[in-house]
């Protein structure tokens, strides 16, 4: 039996896992006439009452109902300023959302109808991705960078299974490409950054370095560090936001994960004690030039510290000028690696260096730095031995 909403809407079954969904609009301004628009969506009675729930909500803000009129692109663009709109996402995720919408996802299967796109259609876009071939992208696209394109879409897709929409996701049993095996990355040795520190020595990266490799904190997380965020009666210091690559002064607060409290030791509380005496110092020379910003790791004039100008500051005038080999290889995050690879070598455990790095859970540790496990095959094999022997 039809459910009815008077009013409102009906719903009419018009065969297995079928339905037709008619809505009540306003007469028409200009003829007076009734408009009763009519349409059907394939799932669950559910599914159906969804629809027509989502629909009713949008007659009531003027928007066309039509499922059938929507296409893929339009629901690409509505989905993400919504999911933007409640604050489900970042600036900086929204901002990748919305290159991978704009550039690779509306050129490629936009017009498509909402209702008509199909698994086919999204395993053919993967493939045009990874080869390159008819592709958005001029060359072929990393495995990375797909898998992330395709969970933009998913979650998309998901959001018009959630709106009643379309009765399933196309994009969800389409597979994303496999990563390539992990390779290892390079960790400095004692010798070097003994060798590192030497040239930063005395100058403004000496101890922005020495606190990246006491704490393996990501170079946004360090620029957007505020006196406040430390807490020397517990010697702890607080990862509550990061400052943006974008090349503006923006800060971001970081994933859930990635909001950590890091413990310092005696020597790192020293580091930074002698760091404050000095950044006052030339806070007073500066008198009125300075701009305060409450940041451990400022400008010279303290404002944020350019993301792009503290980077080739590193480059430019610690890296190459050390005697490191192999200096192009050097990057701000080896310093994260160096820090994260000495730890699990002093027997850390994956669980403690996944909870520093902020890592959302240990398995990207241990896939990471497996190399480095100190003993596990070891302990495997002698586990059993007294059963065993």
């Amino acid at each position: 039996m039809a459910r009815r909403d008077y009013g409102t809407g009906t719903i009419v079954p018009r065969g297995p896992h079928r339905w037709q969904i008619k809505l009540s609009l306003p007469p028409d301004p200009f003829t007076g006439k009734r408009r009763r628009p009519t349409f059907t969506i394939d799932g669950s009675k559910r599914s159906a009452q969804i629809a027509l729930r989502k629909a009713l909500g949008e007659r009531d803000q003027g928007i066309d109902v039509s499922p059938q009129k929507v296409t893929v692109g339009e629901w690409l663009t509505r989905w993400l300023a919504r999911h933007h709109g409640e604050g489900n996402i970042s600036k900086v995720t929204h901002t990748r959302y919305e290159v991978a919408v704009r550039a690779h996802l509306v050129p490629s299967v936009g017009d498509i109808k909402l209702r008509d796109l199909r698994r086919d259609h999204v395993a053919d876009l993967k493939t045009r991705w990874l080869t390159g071939e008819g592709s958005t992208a001029t060359r072929p696209q990393s495995a990375a960078t797909v898998r992330k394109q395709l969970n933009v879409l998913r979650q998309a897709l998901d959001g018009a299974v959630e709106a009643g929409l379309i009765a399933l996701n196309p994009a969800g049993p389409v597979k994303s490409p496999p990563l390539p095996t992990h390779d290892e990355k390079r960790a400095l040795t004692e010798t070097e950054i003994r060798a590192l520190l030497d040239v930063a020595a005395g100058g403004r990266l000496d101890v922005p370095i020495r606190f990246a490799i006491a704490t393996g904190i990501r170079q946004g997380e360090l620029l957007g560090m505020r006196w406040s965020d430390l807490d020397v009666e517990r010697s702890v210091v607080h990862v509550r936001r990061s400052l943006s690559r974008a090349g503006t002064a923006e800060f971001n607060e970081p994933k859930a994960r990635s909001r950590r409290t890091l413990e310092l030791s005696e020597a790192t509380l020293q580091v930074l004690r002698r760091h404050r005496l000095a950044q006052n110092e030339h806070r007073l020379l500066l008198g009125e030039s300075w701009q305060d910003g409450g940041l451990i790791f400022p400008s010279s004039v303290g404002s944020p510290w350019q993301a792009r100008n503290f980077y080739r500051a590193f480059k430019i005038s610690v890296v190459a000028r050390s005697s490191i080999d192999d200096v192009d290889t050097v990057t701000w995050h080896t310093l994260r690696h160096t820090a994260a690879s000495h730890w699990l070598m002093a027997g850390v455990t994956s669980f403690e260096v996944a909870r520093r790095l902020g890592h959302a859970s240990t398995n990207i540790t241990e896939r990471v730095y497996a190399h480095l496990l100190p003993g596990g095959q070891q302990k495997s094999a002698h586990a059993l031995d007294h059963l065993v022997g």
